[in-house]
């Protein structure tokens, strides 16, 4: 009986005479250790997470029933995997009962397990790399094909791979965590009161945080008008400006509206010139060209796409980290990435997906949130409350912190000079602050130019310093 046969989609680069790479051998060790011991199983898992990382398809089949008897938490051996690959009309396919018996026959324990996974895990690299690039080759000889379609796809693919790398990484030992507590504790006192991650764009909120930190989820939340976009913005500009690499994904303006904004933001100019009317006199256009060539050389990189996904959003996040070394990512706004049909599975999904971005590439993430219309009709001062994220239970969950940007005379209201100074017209509420507390800090908005500041330029301060 023949079994084990290989597709004939395998077979590549034929003019070359070759297989792809693999290595059978292995795969039997590992197959074998799994059925023998539920060690092998787990270590075998920390580095294989997909049947197609196996090359013959019989592999595939029993990789795959001792995976999902092992998510069930049923026992794995010759008996209950060969029930499993039964009930999936599989078994025969995968060479009976006879070759499970000679599987675990190929081996005395499961020693080596994880080495041996990361072998074929290279080999299944090495195969997949084969075959983008004969899809790549194929697509570069059809003279319809899209151009910028291929090198989109090609990118996407590449990804892929890193992505699954990343989830086949050994933990991070106890030992090693530990170690890093006092280094930390000494880097903080050492540079008390710096900034240890990347700017906010605002010295009171430095203070606050310190910066944004590697891996946390920032969401910016506000009802339209209070300048949540405006805020980031501004965040762009100073964090590039200090030097670190930012993306921005911008699923609401174009490229240029942002580039628009982030010049009046980064000047004295109003939106409306810039906008609406443009300048008096010819003589402004020389600061105006000096100052853009200075911007352009800051290390910004775009992504206006609408309706990006949240699997488009963490492979240009990932080629951004790879190709820039990315520092902090913008995602504006949540509620419009694409996906789902139902708008709280959606967004959960979303949030999570940059969570995931901020962990693996071990930088802070920026998510703006729209607020619910609840905030109008409720009575009272509009503060926003967490419950006003819209399906705030996936949002709330997920971010490190929660910041709510309130402006009252937005709704006709003087300012509360209990919470804010003289200078200051804006409430930055820290809602939540998983490693931190949490309360309020009040800022500036200069409408006309789109801009955030600590204070009022309009008023002169006796302290040169910005009180915390």
């Amino acid at each position: 009986m023949q079994t084990n046969q290989v597709n004939k989609s395998k077979i590549v680069s034929l003019e070359k005479g070759k297989l792809p790479p693999q290595d059978v051998g292995l795969e039997v060790i590992i197959l074998g250790g799994m059925l023998i011991d539920k060690k092998g199983v787990d270590d075998c898992l920390e580095v294989i997470k997909t049947p197609d990382v196996f090359y013959k398809d019989a592999h595939k089949n029993i990789f795959e029933a001792i995976s999902y008897l092992y998510n069930k938490a049923e026992g794995v051996d010759i008996v209950t995997v060969s029930e499993q690959l039964k009930k999936k009309k599989l078994l025969e396919a995968s060479g009976g009962d006879y070759y499970l018996v000679q599987l675990t026959q190929k081996v005395s324990s499961a020693a080596h397990i994880e080495f041996h996974s990361r072998i074929v895990l290279q080999k299944f690299i090495q195969r997949e790399y084969i075959r983008f690039a004969n899809q790549l080759l194929e697509s570069s000889y059809d003279d319809s094909a899209d151009v910028f379609d291929m090198m989109e796809q090609a990118e996407i693919n590449f990804t892929k791979i890193s992505e699954m790398i990343n989830r086949g990484k050994s933990e991070v030992s106890w030992a090693d965590a530990i170690n890093e507590v006092p280094k930390r504790v000494e880097f903080l006192t050492n540079n008390s009161g710096d900034v240890t991650g990347v700017t906010t764009g605002l010295v009171k909120l430095d203070k606050w945080f310190g910066g944004w930190q590697p891996t946390d989820l920032i969401v910016i939340g506000a009802r339209p008008g209070m300048g949540k976009t405006a805020f980031t913005i501004n965040n762009m500009i100073k964090a590039a400006q200090s030097g670190k690499v930012v993306g921005f994904m911008s699923l609401e303006m174009s490229a240029i509206q942002l580039a628009t904004r982030g010049v009046a933001v980064n000047s004295n100019y109003h939106m409306r010139q810039l906008n609406q009317t443009g300048f008096e006199h010819p003589k402004y256009f020389k600061g105006l060209n000096d100052l853009v060539n200075v911007m352009a050389e800051l290390p910004i990189h775009i992504d206006d796409r609408p309706g990006l996904n949240i699997g488009e959003m963490k492979a240009k996040a990932r080629s951004w980290k790879r190709k820039y070394g990315l520092d902090i990512l913008i995602v504006d706004y949540i509620q419009l990435a694409d996906g789902h049909s139902d708008v709280r599975i959606r967004t959960g999904e979303t949030s999570r997906g940059l969570k995931h971005i901020a962990k693996e590439l071990e930088i802070p993430v920026i998510g703006l949130s729209q607020l619910s219309r609840g905030v109008e009709t409720r009575g009272g001062s509009k503060r926003p409350l967490l419950s006003d994220l819209k399906e705030a239970g996936d949002i709330e969950q997920d971010a490190d912190i929660v910041g709510f940007l309130y402006r009252p005379a937005y709704y006709g209201f003087e300012c509360d000079y209990e919470i804010l100074e003289q200078d200051e017209n804006t409430e930055f509420i820290v809602a939540k602050n998983r490693n931190g507390g949490i309360g309020t800090e009040g800022i500036w908005f200069e409408e006309n130019k789109t801009k955030f500041m600590d204070y009022s330029p309009m008023i002169n301060r006796e302290d040169d310093e910005v009180d915390f």
